[in-house]
Parts: structure tokens; C-alpha cells; sequence
């Protein structure tokens, strides 16, 4: 705080930058929007995908194309108080799934946070769950058709597009794509806490903490350090925290 974000860069990464140009983000700040712009969001927990140290990649491919689909439905079902906020979002049909649960996955994994190893594991993670999203919303293009201002030439110009995979541009210009864009990391504050995970990519920011309510002050400490039955005053190595 405070933050500043460039938005001439966001336009020219930006899948609609040919037809909508993006003028503020959301409040949390994590979606660039056109005007009268929104997306509908929702996050991956991460936590879920691990099993004796071993990362389900089956499951989280599933798990996205599920997720891009669920979101794309929702676009259909919303209660809309603007009519031009209506028109544009089912115009563009715009999107962002997102994660939550990062700093939980590497303590299951044993790897720790901001290491070699972990950043590794993180690329390869964040590749595959774009691919597939971009995978599932070309498939439901094929099935629904395109979103309505989709242009194959100036879509694939975006700068995002331009950093994708050549074998998704190649599906996109054969069959089109359903939504302008997919993606987001949102801080998952709310989500994440009501989950019992770790919020958005970051790490916990403490593994013991003083919770106070109505009910009164009590001590607190992270639930997987319980699950895996560590020593909270003699944690391995790779537990690490944001303070």
C-alpha cells in the first residue's frame, strides 16, 4: 500500500484490448476491467490435490474444466442491476478462476516457501492450470459458440495470447474460444479463511494467531500444522511463514 498498477501495460496483454479497453481494476485489484465491466471469479483450493506428498495432476485438470464451465454458467444465472452491465457480460463472457491454498500445498508437499524447488513446482502448476482452462473454454466454444466480439486475428494479437502454447492458438483459430479471458489470483481473504486454507498464493502469515469474537480470545493455530502433528515450537524446515 498503496499499489499502482500500469494500465497501458494491462491493455496490451490484454485479450480485449481490440474492442474494450480496460479503464480500473476491481477493488481488490487482482481483474482489470473494461466500463461497466465484470468478471465472475472462483478459486481452485490447492490443498485438495495432494496425497502423501504426491501432487493429483489428473484431478486438477478435471477439476479445472469443471471450474471454467461452472463459471461460464454462472455468467447466465447472475441477477444483473444494470442492463449494460447484463449486455457486456454475456457479450464477452469474461471470467476469473483463480486459486487459493498455495502455502498449504508446500507444506504437504515438504517443500518450502520461495525455494528452487518450490518455484519449479509452481511454473509447472500454473502452466498446466492455464493450458487447461484455455483448453476447456476452446472445447465449450465448440459446443456454445465464441463470445460475441471475438475477432480470431485481433484476439490472438493480445499479448497474452502471443505467450501462450502454439497449440492452443492453433484450437483457437480453428474453433474460437468461449471467454475473453479466464484467469486471475485473487487474495482469497474471505474464501480462503472460511476453507481453513491459505489464502490466494501466499503463504500463512503465522501458524499460531489470537482469534477474538463475541465469544471471547482464544489461540489459534493453523490447521495443517495440527493434521500433520508437528511441534509447533520446532517446525521443519520448509514450514515457513510470511512474517
Amino acid at each position: 500500500e498503496p499499489g499502482l498498477h500500469y494500465l497501458d501495460r494491462s491493455n496490451k496483454m490484454s485479450n480485449s484490448h481490440y474492442f474494450a479497453p480496460l479503464v480500473a481494476t476491481n477493488p481488490c485489484g487482482e481483474q482489470p476491467l473494461e466500463a461497466y465491466g465484470v468478471c465472475t471469479l472462483g478459486a481452485i483450493d490447492l490443498s485438495k490435490f495432494v496425497t502423501d506428498n504426491e501432487f493429483d495432476w489428473s484431478k486438477l485438470r478435471y477439476v479445472v474444466h469443471n471450474s471454467v464451465r461452472f463459471l461460464d454458467n454462472v455468467i447466465n444465472v447472475n441477477e444483473y442491476h444494470f442492463d449494460s452491465i447484463r449486455k457486456n457480460h454475456t457479450n464477452n463472457r469474461r471470467i476469473g478462476l483463480g486459486v487459493m491454498g498455495l502455502g498449504e500445498l508446500l507444506v504437504l508437499m515438504k517443500l518450502r516457501y520461495g525455494s528452487k524447488d518450490s518455484i519449479i513446482f509452481i511454473d509447472e502448476l500454473f502452466k498446466t492450470i492455464a493450458f487447461e482452462s484455455y483448453q476447456a473454454s476452446i472445447n465449450l466454444a465448440k459446443l456454445k459458440g465464441e463470445f460475441k466480439y471475438f475477432d480470431t486475428e485481433s484476439y490472438l494479437r493480445s499479448g497474452y495470447m502471443k505467450a501462450m502454447p502454439e497449440e492452443i492458438r492453433e484450437q483457437v483459430k480453428e474453433h474460437g474460444i468461449r471467454n475473453v479471458c479466464l484467469l486471475t489470483v485473487a487474495p482469497t481473504g474471505t474464501t480462503g479463511t472460511m476453507m481453513g486454507t491459505s489464502t490466494g498464493i501466499e503463504p500463512y502469515f503465522n501458524w499460531q494467531y489470537t482469534r477474538t469474537s463475541r465469544l471471547g480470545t482464544e489461540v489459534e493455530t493453523v490447521s495443517v500444522i495440527d493434521d500433520l502433528e508437528l511441534d509447533i515450537k520446532d517446525l521443519p524446515e520448509y514450514c515457513v511463514t510470511a512474517m
